[in-house]
């Protein structure tokens, strides 16, 4: 089964695993913020969260050109095989081995169980985590991507 993919999470992810140094202390606060509206308001990802993010993937110009490289290879695929996704294992193997940051009162809610979900979730434990870029480097689903992508 194909799943239609969230191109802009994916990139983030891929060129946050390969950053070479690490995020400064208020790239971290905005993941965090990131990580809070993904978990309480999934939906405002287009018109809140995903501004949030590409902010500050731009003002990151290592990150950014490892963004864009992603990105345009992950736009010309049309569809992603959904065995590549991460599994509800894998979040959770990354999540109990991050020593995850202050949640401001916000509390995991959902399982994750679709596409979309499970995405989320992985961002939300990798963004909280302190950090984020050694976190990323957890996950096997970034390197079946990359694979994939060639």
């Amino acid at each position: 089964m194909n799943t239609p993919i969230n191109t802009t999470i994916l990139a983030f992810l891929l060129a946050l695993e390969e950053l070479d140094t690490p995020l400064n202390e208020e790239e971290k606060k905005a993941l965090a913020e990131i990580a809070d509206q993904l978990d309480v308001q999934p939906k405002a990802w287009e018109s809140f969260t995903q501004p949030l993010l590409l902010n500050m993937i731009a003002d990151n110009e290592s990150l950014n050109q490892r963004y864009q490289t992603y990105k345009s290879k992950l736009d010309s695929l049309e569809t992603i095989p959904s065995e590549l996704l991460p599994t509800v294992t894998e979040i959770e193997q990354v999540k109990d081995g991050a020593t995850l940051a202050n949640t401001k009162g916000f509390k995991h809610q959902s399982e994750a169980t679709g596409y979309n979900q499970q995405i989320n979730n992985v961002v939300i434990v990798i963004s909280r985590s302190e950090q984020p870029e050694e976190t990323v480097k957890k996950l096997s689903f970034t390197e079946k991507l990359k694979q994939l992508l060639g």
